[in-house]
């Protein structure tokens, strides 16, 4: 599993409406699993976290189904070009862990497992 982080700042005047009318996409990915998850900054409106979640299981897959969703991308980079003035991270990052830190319990039972 992988997860893509991409942070963009919108031109002067351009809103978070507007980035979402140029981000949203024509068609499916055909991608299995992707949950996409955007916000806005809380000190600063103009910055934009786009988090996706993909569920393939290699490199290989992963850079098969970004060259399957190439065209697609290009086609919204284009619109978001309008609005978006820089992006100031890009990466892609390979899932290594999933920790549920979410009551005492579960943490202890997650740091059971790292003791052993």
């Amino acid at each position: 599993m992988f997860v893509a982080v991409l942070v963009r700042r919108l031109k002067p005047g351009m809103t978070y409406e507007d980035f979402l009318r140029a981000w949203y996409p024509d068609k499916g990915s055909g991608l299995a699993g992707p949950e996409t998850i955007l916000g806005r900054n809380l000190t600063d409106e103009s910055e934009i976290l786009a988090l996706t979640q993909l569920d393939l299981p290699d490199v290989s897959a992963l850079q098969d189904a970004l060259q399957r969703i190439g065209e697609q991308e290009a086609v919204r980079q284009i619109r978001m070009s309008e609005v978006v003035e820089s992006t100031t991270v890009r990466s892609v990052y390979e899932v290594t862990d999933e920790f549920d830190l979410s009551t005492d319990e579960a943490v202890a039972a997650g740091r059971a497992r790292l003791l052993l």
